[in-house]
């Protein structure tokens, strides 16, 4: 493509400053030893910068009624599967949620630096970080006290339907339920992620049941 040395210039310290966000972004996510670190934001923030600035280019060249924001967009789509890969889910959590949506974030800092606006990108780049720092250990504090507990229990047969409005009541989404008849009722197995303190709740209203006895709980 043409253009003058002004233009050029222009176009370069963005893809500087492109790298300087992604660069700070990166250093964070280095510290606290996430996949998606310092070449990665780079490279993701200067390749949608780049992207942007030859969305714009095009448009320019071939004039109305070219979209400028048409290659751009697609920044979006495949960025999107890029953080797909990254989220694994376990029995317990759910992990590269953040990573995902962190290069996601720096892929649109890189679309806005590349369209001119440094103000709204460096904006947006410091509640970002302040995001990642500030809330993380807000964050762990709730994920440090859920679990996955698992409660056996007795149950006679007539008193299933109660049990399984205790665990509605104490809003408990099973991630496995076992059952295994047996002489006197029935063997239920209970595997959930939540709470300490509400397991605890749980199993106060589980014994309060008629019929129901609690084998073991953890």
């Amino acid at each position: 493509m043409d253009m003058d040395l002004g233009t050029y210039g222009n176009y370069l310290l963005r893809l500087l400053v492109a790298a300087a966000i992604g660069g700070v972004v990166g250093l964070e996510r280095d510290i606290k030893g996430k996949p998606a670190g310092m070449r990665t934001n780079v490279l993701m923030c200067v390749g949608a910068c780049l992207v942007m600035i030859l969305s714009m280019e095009v448009a320019h060249k071939a004039g109305p009624p070219a979209d400028p924001g048409r290659i751009a967009a697609q920044v979006v789509t495949g960025v999107g599967f890029i953080g797909a890969g990254m989220i694994l889910r376990s029995r317990v959590s759910v992990s590269g949620l953040t990573s995902a949506a962190t290069i996601w974030f720096i892929s649109a800092l890189g679309l806005v630096v590349g369209y001119g606006d440094f103000l709204l990108a460096g904006s947006a780049a410091v509640l970002m970080i302040l995001t990642l720092t500030a809330l993380n250990g807000v964050e762990k504090r709730f994920e440090k006290n859920r679990q996955l507990h698992v409660v056996r229990m007795h149950v006679v047969r007539e008193n299933l339907g109660q049990v399984r409005k205790v665990l509605s009541d104490n809003r408990v989404t099973p991630e496995d339920i076992e059952l295994k008849g047996l002489d006197e009722g029935i063997r239920l197995d209970v595997q959930y992620i939540g709470l300490t303190d509400k397991h605890d709740s749980l199993i106060d209203s589980l014994k309060r049941l008629d019929g129901v006895e609690i084998v073991h709980h953890y």
